[in-house]
């Protein structure tokens, strides 16, 4: 569709249909470019470790799904009146994880289970950080892809109710890293117009 006379275009309201949180161990090998989630690709081109067989975090639950927040610090105030600098915003993102995996309780401990199975638990908000990449698409084709650096800071059991999924609430922080700019993370916006676009320009560089 295109913008009707007021102004607004439904193709461009965002309605999640799928999505995936993906985590691999911090590491400079690791990092995800700008040029990887960029929005010309129909696919992101991340590095092998990102293989969503074996990095992520699987189903979400659905009454659990993606939500940002944010918690702003005290602002800094001048003498001068009128003059003000905005505080550090820390920003975290919310999620239920409804699959129990090896992987999903590294991140939820802290430690891998072993051989036998086995994890020894001290805490549910391991001082562990992780490579992390999210992605979300939307009903009109659009998909946004997010990396950066993340460690838990909650994480709350689901109540063992009979049909029910048993799911953990985690909240994760998107930890400033300077492998990431210094910032909280990257993000792209992809539309399938974007694609279409870079393909129609690569294939006219090739036929020049």
């Amino acid at each position: 569709m295109a913008k009707d006379k007021q102004g607004n275009d439904l193709a461009n309201v965002g309605v999640p249909v799928t999505g995936a949180i993906c985590i691999v161990p911090y590491a400079e090998g690791n990092v995800i470019t700008r040029t990887m989630i960029s929005k010309k690709n129909a696919t992101p081109k991340l590095p092998e470790v990102y293989a969503r067989g074996t990095s992520c975090l699987g189903l979400i639950a659905g009454d659990g799904a993606p939500q940002d927040s944010t918690e702003k610090g005290d602002p800094i105030e001048f003498w001068q009146g009128g003059y003000t600098l905005n505080g550090e915003t820390a920003i975290y993102t919310a999620f239920t994880i409804a699959e129990d995996t090896d992987l999903s309780r590294e991140l939820c401990f802290g430690e891998k289970p072993d051989a036998d199975g086995v994890i020894a638990v001290d805490t549910y908000t391991p001082d562990t950080k992780w490579m992390a990449y999210e992605e979300i698409t939307y009903k009109n084709g659009n998909v946004d892809r997010r990396a950066g650096v993340i460690k838990v800071t909650a994480n709350e059991p689901g109540q063992a109710e009979r049909g029910s999924v048993l799911g953990r609430a985690v909240t994760v922080e998107w930890v400033r890293d300077d492998l990431y700019e210094g910032k909280a993370y990257i993000e792209a916006h992809c539309t399938p117009a974007d694609v279409t676009v870079a393909a129609s320009s690569a294939a006219a560089g090739k036929n020049s």
